[in-house]
């Protein structure tokens, strides 16, 4: 079933101070066989309604879940200022101080998220039981061994304002998030736009065209996520986020068809011979 150009009252919270851009698809009930064809080879991203319908982190994550469950554990959380996140900037609170700033605050009072955090997963293995990946999605990753290997999935936590400033993922590689709480509105830029975008220093919620005229010529698409929607990002699509409100996601990395030299290269380079590098050190290193 396929649903376009929706649009809902609620996405004004964030759209009506800034451009529309034309929506991404919107589908349910979509095969496997329909994703490959109509999105995966063309590389057209797309939002599947029905994808984590099964998973028991549909219902189960909430902000009072993981405070009753995992509020004394130690959180990093990475604060936004200027346009970035820096890791000098970040702070250690923990989980329940962290997950109440949440809820009690916004994006400029609370400008701390969780973000691309898989330790919390690692340190709670228990947790997996309540997802699997998308059956859209498989990893050829998997088929490497775990020193090739980035740890995925990764869990965003935030306030309501929360941003993920415009950027490409890491070795090209296609991603998927799953919402479970709250909203998000994503716009996404082709590959081929790339140079239009002047290092990613532009806001597309706010583009300066004086600034960055270049942007002008730039042609982005949107979507809007809640509760229990998937968004996929097919390799090289630059894309920028804003939480409409606290929200909890769920996102992978990966690669597969339409992604495979670049990451598998870079897993190599970044993964392998750093690995060998530091065993070659350690064995030179003179013993005390």
């Amino acid at each position: 079933m396929r649903l376009k150009g929706i649009s809902r009252p609620s996405e004004l919270l964030v759209a009506d101070a800034s451009p529309h851009y034309p929506e991404v698809d919107r589908r349910s009930k979509l095969s496997v066989q329909e994703f490959n064809r109509e999105y995966r080879k063309p590389g057209k991203p797309v939002v599947i309604l029905d994808a984590i319908e099964e998973w028991p982190a549909r219902s189960t994550w909430t902000f009072e879940y993981f405070k009753t469950r995992y509020g004394g554990d130690q959180v990093l959380a990475h604060r936004y200022k200027g346009t970035k996140y820096r890791h000098s900037d970040a702070r250690q609170m923990s989980f329940r101080e962290y997950l109440e700033g949440v809820a009690s605050q916004d994006w400029k009072s609370f400008p701390y998220y969780i973000r691309d955090n898989w330790a919390l997963l690692v340190a709670h293995p228990e947790l997996s039981a309540d997802y699997a990946f998308p059956k859209y999605f498989f990893d050829w990753f998997t088929l490497l061994p775990p020193f090739m290997r980035l740890p995925y999935p990764r869990i965003f936590i935030g306030p309501k304002g929360a941003i993920t400033p415009l950027h490409v993922d890491i070795w090209g590689t296609h991603a998927w998030l799953s919402q479970l709480v709250g909203r998000k509105r994503w716009i996404l830029f082709p590959p081929e736009q790339k140079d239009l975008l002047y290092d990613f220093q532009v806001d597309p919620s706010q583009p300066d065209f004086e600034r960055f005229p270049l942007a002008r010529h730039a042609t982005p698409v949107e979507c809007t996520i809640g509760p229990g929607e998937t968004v996929w990002v097919p390799s090289n699509w630059s894309h920028w986020v804003v939480s409409l409100d606290a929200a909890i996601s769920l996102s992978s990395n990966y690669m597969g068809p339409g992604c495979l030299l670049s990451p598998f290269t870079n897993s190599a380079k970044d993964l392998v011979l750093k690995r060998l590098w530091s065993s070659l050190r350690g064995k030179r290193r003179p013993k005390a």
